[in-house]
């Protein structure tokens, strides 16, 4: 079995049980991290974590400025160009974190680009409205995954992530604009969740882009493994991190629910 068709199999089994989740207040979604997967040992170096942090960051604010001369009217062309703002500040953040360690953020930036622009290019939108829900539910997401995945960093670095990563303007912004143009076209409402639940086991394949498969595994990185052996690995890895991604699973179900969404 192909590692997209595995990857799309085993998301498929999780997603049963993150239908559980339910949509809470949001001054009490913190509380349901439940923080079940130690992910201190799997943390990537500082250098390749804030490369790829940054990255994404950068390529969320070209999307989102990209798209302002397709904004359906002036008042919202005006907030989004405000969110794409607050999108290249988590980016000149993480880059001067970077730079503040002695790393060049170009340099560290570099070995990501493919990975994630085939990312950007496997989930783009086909409108205006599917690029601002996309950017919506995968930026959120993303922006989970990283926070949780910080923990293995220096506790004052950690908070400077998470700090950059708290902004939510584009989350305010998304789900006012995408409510109210829903409520005036219905039809709009069922291709964007459609579009929605499409978009999730694409931002699994980037979410586990982010692991070493075989550190995840306890497998050293010189080893030469059969095919075989090398499925074995993956399905160590994933079983590691499965109540991580059912919790992220469960995020984007709840994201999709604030939009009036079936996930």
């Amino acid at each position: 079995m192909g590692i997209l068709a595995f990857v799309f199999d085993w998301f498929k089994r999780l997603r049963s049980g993150a239908r559980k989740f339910t949509l809470p207040a949001r001054e009490e979604r913190t509380a349901r991290n439940t923080e079940t997967v130690n992910l201190k040992p799997f943390t990537p170096e500082p250098k390749e974590f804030l490369g790829q942090l940054a990255y994404l960051q950068l390529t969320q604010f070209e999307i989102l400025t990209n798209e302002l001369k397709y904004s359906p009217n002036t008042q919202y062309k005006a907030e989004l160009s405000e969110a794409a703002t607050k999108s290249f500040d988590k980016y000149r953040h993480i880059s001067r974190k970077l730079s503040g360690l002695g790393f060049d953020p170009t340099d560290a930036m570099d070995p990501y680009v493919e990975r994630i622009e085939t990312f950007h290019a496997r989930t783009a939108g086909a409108d205006w409205f599917e690029t601002v829900i996309k950017m919506y539910l995968v930026a959120g997401l993303l922006d989970d995954f990283y926070r949780r995945l910080a923990v293995g960093l220096d506790p004052l670095l950690r908070a400077e992530v998470e700090k950059a990563l708290n902004d939510k303007a584009l989350d305010k912004f998304a789900k006012r604009v995408l409510t109210e143009s829903m409520a005036l076209d219905p039809t709009l409402a069922s291709r964007l969740a459609l579009w929605g639940r499409r978009l999730m086991g694409d931002v699994l394949l980037e979410l586990r882009a982010a692991f070493d498969n075989r550190k995840l595994a306890g497998v050293a990185k010189n080893r030469k493994l059969s095919p075989e052996e090398e499925r074995e690995v993956n399905l160590a890895s994933y079983s590691k991190v499965e109540p991580l991604i059912s919790e992220l699973i469960g995020a984007h179900t709840m994201r999709m629910d604030a939009l009036g969404l079936t996930a």
